[in-house]
C-alpha cells in the first residue's frame, strides 16, 4: 500500500519536473527578420528561394543585414582498389557570408561535406545523387547560418 503510495506521488513529481523543465522549448522561431538580405553573383536561385524559409525583411535598424557572397559546391573523388578506380565522392559546400548592423560586422565561412558512393554502372543515378545531396547541403548551410545568427545575438 505504501509503495503504491509512493510510485504515484513520485511519478507526479517526476511529471511537474519534466513539463516545467520542456515549457520553454514549446515555442520556436524559425524565421528571423533581416532588414535586407543580398546574394551574390554565384548564389544559385534554388538556394535563395530556400533562404525565405529562413529569413524574412522586416524594415528597422535593429536588425541585421545579411550577404551572402558566395555559395559553391566542390567534388573530389576518392580512388582506392588495385585498379585505383573512383570509390566514394565527397561534395563540400562552402557558404561565405557577412552580417552586418550599424555597430558591428560579422562575417564569416561555413562548410559542409556529403559523402556518395560512386555508381559505375549507372552514371545517370549518380548523377541524381549528387544533385540530391547538394540540395541537403543547401538546407544544411542554412541552418548553420542560422545558428551562426543565434550566436551573434546571443
Amino acid at each position: 500500500m505504501e509503495q503504491n503510495k509512493f510510485n504515484k506521488y513520485f511519478l507526479i513529481l517526476i511529471s511537474f519536473f519534466a513539463i516545467y523543465s520542456c515549457q520553454f522549448d514549446w515555442i520556436e522561431e524559425r524565421q528571423i527578420s533581416l532588414n535586407k538580405i543580398e546574394f551574390g553573383l554565384s548564389v544559385r536561385d534554388s538556394f535563395k528561394q530556400k533562404s525565405l524559409k529562413y529569413f524574412s525583411h522586416n524594415q528597422s535598424n535593429s536588425n541585421y543585414n545579411l550577404y551572402i557572397s558566395n555559395l559553391q559546391f566542390k567534388k573530389k573523388n576518392f580512388y582506392g582498389g588495385s585498379a585505383a578506380r573512383a570509390k566514394q565522392i565527397e561534395i563540400i559546400g562552402q557558404l561565405e557570408f557577412k552580417f552586418t548592423n550599424m555597430v558591428s560586422t560579422k562575417s564569416g565561412k561555413l562548410e559542409i561535406a556529403g559523402w556518395i558512393p560512386v555508381n559505375e554502372n549507372n552514371p545517370q543515378a549518380e548523377m541524381m545523387a549528387q544533385r540530391k545531396i547538394t540540395d541537403e547541403l543547401e538546407l544544411l548551410l542554412l541552418e548553420e547560418l542560422l545558428k551562426e545568427y543565434w550566436l551573434i545575438e546571443s
